[in-house]
């Protein structure tokens, strides 16, 4: 045996035991740093909507626990979407969502799913909130996160429609496929494995709005066991063909997604 070769079975030895003895340290130090770069994330969301609060800008997405506004009932999660549509000194004015959710994730579904651009979707009634209370209604759990739409898109759907200078005609709605559509319907009502049947049926017809809405189902789990890889793969199928949510999302999730690569 050479002295290469002897060297290496000796470091081999000597990393085994370093492991060994040092097994539960590592184990805690492993799950301590989790639990950290979970802290920090949560630290930095917290400190970003709290800017945000402070100064809201029209367009901005509230989003808000209706359980948490009334203290004289028992508490029971009531999730819905406002829109800021105008602000001032002291005051901002939103517009409601006259849909409640039960689920945080079903608030950033309906989003992306473009469920705000749908007729109706918001109530005509207006609500002015103090621009002093904000806060306060964060920190109690009646706001619990606010986004500020990146040219018309919060978490890669449609939340506001795109302006085109010198036009005053409306732009033209996506045209979706049969299927696509059905798979809308079923998630809209809680079937998911049935959506996301449709929704593979309509990527399989080559539907760019199909595979994208497959490829966020798949990301989450929805209606079956996520594949990332697969849902990477749909929304650069998607992207290919124009489709401009599926390239915001692929941009949100590539940098620092080794699924990507």
């Amino acid at each position: 045996m050479d002295k290469l070769t002897a060297s290496l079975f000796t470091s081999h030895d000597l990393i085994s035991r370093f492991l060994i003895r040092f097994k539960n340290v590592l184990m805690i130090a492993a799950i301590l740093s989790i639990i950290g770069y979970f802290w920090l994330q949560h630290t930095q969301q917290t400190a970003q909507f709290q800017r945000l609060l402070l100064e809201p800008k029209t367009d901005d997405l509230i989003l808000i626990d209706l359980g948490r506004f009334d203290t004289q009932r028992v508490y029971q999660a009531q999730f819905r979407i406002t829109q800021v549509v105008a602000t001032a000194d002291d005051t901002i004015t939103v517009k409601q969502g006259r849909y409640t959710y039960g689920r945080k994730r079903d608030v950033k579904r309906a989003i992306q799913l473009d469920n705000l651009m749908l007729d109706n979707y918001f109530d005509t009634a207006t609500l002015q909130w103090p621009r002093a209370e904000l806060t306060d209604y964060f920190e109690q759990g009646a706001i619990y996160a606010i986004h500020r739409p990146n040219d018309i898109y919060v978490m890669g759907g449609i939340v506001k429609p795109r302006v085109i200078p010198h036009l005053h005609t409306p732009t033209a709605k996506h045209r979706l496929s049969p299927d696509n559509q059905r798979g809308i319907a079923h998630y809209q009502m809680g079937e998911l494995q049935q959506a996301r049947e449709a929704f593979a049926l309509s990527a399989q017809q080559d539907d760019h709005w199909g595979q994208y809405n497959l490829a966020t189902m798949l990301l989450g789990g929805e209606g079956g066991e996520a594949d990332p890889k697969r849902a990477i793969e749909l929304l650069r199928q998607a992207a290919a063909k124009g489709n401009v949510k599926a390239h915001t999302l692929l941009s949100e999730l590539c940098p620092d997604n080794k699924v990507c690569d």
